[in-house]
């Protein structure tokens, strides 16, 4: 027994090193062939120039891509900032700001002085005061509720169209004075004061008029056409030049799979720094508001309009990393050969010993073994293209849910092992 022990534990030995030296063999080879296809040194200059401005352009096309469908389109404009009213900071921030419209568009201080008599007139603060709060609490409650969503959403479209024509450029169909864009909360405080009216308080008759909510002053508007004329010149069109720009970059590489990785990795690097630089920019935004309240909305509104695009650039990142590995793994590196060989010895650990001819389901992935793989990988791809709204988080799982269902085609339709014989167990 023990003989039969040192011989299995020899020949487990002598299968590795014999997996290994065949690894080592794969691996020369592969680098002797990509020595002798690292080509001209213009070609590879150029390949490389071409694939810089492929991963740039790619950047660039991200953020035309979300302008135009996120800011651009009414409909998704409207999805995006219909929910804001309901956010806490920014509930706060409007109501704070209705409230101060109101009291000062109904003069309450002053209504209240000329009511009491005068040896009362010293309380007039503290009660304009008491129900400035009370107006600031009913238009929180107002703001939150589903009473105030079809204003703010009609304010939103007029909104839009007031954007959509500055940044076209066609000052004439601007809703808004002194040469700006903003959201009108008029609206919003009438309801809030029948609301406050409805208590039993009865204030003044008044016309409220609130200063509004800025979007785009004056001095940026010309920037800000600058770059929709851009984004709406250009707009998709982008995403075909950067396609193109990757082709011509594979076209023009002597190493196909040496530049698959340089794309993949360098698309993942640009995108973190685009990443990295919306961080900074939400900072140094933030950082120039001294109190809370509106530090606090403008973070909120912030992350509302960047969200799909930051969701959408991790989703690539993910996708572009993915690509660079898949890439780097298939190359002739002495660390790439090594991760394929423990894979080979791993896979072939998992497959079950059998001696009878396969039948059923084991025989029918053996079968369509290939088809199963890629109609595994096409499924992923698709998923992450038309499911979900992507994330690198998703596009991470859907990764490794597909690399699952690979391995265990692999698995199973891979070849068999066979187990001894009694008469090769006798022979033994």
């Amino acid at each position: 027994m023990g003989r039969d022990d040192e011989k299995s534990s020899d020949d487990a030995d002598l299968d590795v090193l014999r997996a290994e030296n065949e690894a080592l063999k794969q691996q020369l080879a592969a680098q002797s062939a990509a020595s002798q296809d690292r080509g001209p040194l213009w070609r590879r200059i150029i390949a490389v120039v071409l694939a810089v401005l492929a991963i740039i352009t790619i950047v660039a096309a991200l953020d035309a891509v979300w302008l135009k469908t996120t800011i651009q389109d009414e409909d998704q404009f409207v999805a995006t900032f219909q929910n804001l009213p309901r956010e806490e900071a920014v509930a706060e921030a409007l109501s704070i700001r209705i409230a101060d419209g109101v009291v000062e568009a109904i003069e309450v201080q002053a209504f209240i002085a000329d009511t009491l008599p005068e040896p009362l007139g010293f309380i007039a603060a503290p009660l304009a005061g008491s129900i400035r709060d009370l107006i600031a609490r009913t238009a929180g409650e107002i703001v939150r509720s589903d009473a105030v969503a079809t204003a703010w959403t009609g304010a939103l479209r007029v909104t839009h169209k007031a954007v959509s024509a500055v940044l076209s450029g066609n000052d004439r169909l601007l809703v808004a004075e002194e040469g700006r864009v903003v959201i009108d909360v008029d609206q919003i405080a009438t309801v809030v004061v029948e609301r406050v009216e409805a208590t039993g308080l009865d204030l003044p008759d008044m016309e409220i008029d609130i200063e509004p909510i800025v979007l785009y002053e004056s001095e940026e508007l010309a920037a800000a056409q600058t770059v929709a004329q851009v984004v709406d010149t250009l707009g998709w069109f982008l995403s075909l030049v950067a396609l193109l720009l990757v082709a011509a970059a594979l076209f023009a590489a002597p190493d196909r799979r040496w530049m698959t990785a340089f794309l993949g990795f360098g698309t993942a690097i640009a995108l973190l720094i685009h990443v990295a630089a919306l961080r900074v920019g939400r900072s140094a935004i933030l950082n120039g508001f001294e109190d809370r309240v509106s530090r606090d909305a403008t973070a909120t509104v912030w992350d509302t309009v960047f969200s799909r695009l930051i969701q959408t650039t991790w989703a690539l990142l993910v996708v572009a990393l993915l690509i660079g590995i898949a890439a780097w793994l298939s190359g002739p590196s002495h660390r790439a050969a090594g991760v394929r060989s423990w894979a080979t010895r791993t896979i072939d650990g998992w497959r079950k010993p059998s001696t009878d001819e396969p039948t059923g389901f084991t025989a029918f992935v053996i079968e369509w073994k290939r088809p199963l793989q890629t109609g595994a990988v096409v499924l992923g791809v698709l998923f992450v293209l038309f499911g979900p709204s992507p994330s690198g988080l998703l596009v991470l799982a859907t990764a490794v849910v597909v690399l699952a269902v690979v391995v265990v085609i692999e698995v199973i339709g891979g070849p068999a092992k066979t187990a001894p014989t009694p008469e090769d167990r006798v022979d033994a």
